[in-house]
């Protein structure tokens, strides 16, 4: 998956469009909290921090950011 992104990135740099991959680590959701119970949630991962990720890449503060790995691992490194 990074190649194939980054191979993108190259391909449209061109073009204004910008390929990045986004490596959360655990995500605290209801199936995970449902699926892990005794895991300490505290060090997962936030969908809502993904979120404004991916609206911050897509945006104009985001333009320069082109064929990054962006590892989001929470408190659990």
């Amino acid at each position: 998956m990074v190649s194939l992104i980054r191979t993108v990135a190259l391909e449209n740099k061109d073009v204004g469009l910008t390929a990045n991959v986004i490596l959360p680590g655990t995500m605290d959701t209801p199936a995970n909290r449902k699926a892990i119970p005794n895991a300490d949630v505290s060090k997962w991962v936030l969908p809502a921090a993904i979120a404004g990720l991916i609206t911050w890449l897509a945006g104009d503060a985001g333009k320069d950011v082109n064929g990054a790995v962006i590892p989001v691992y929470g408190s659990d490194v």
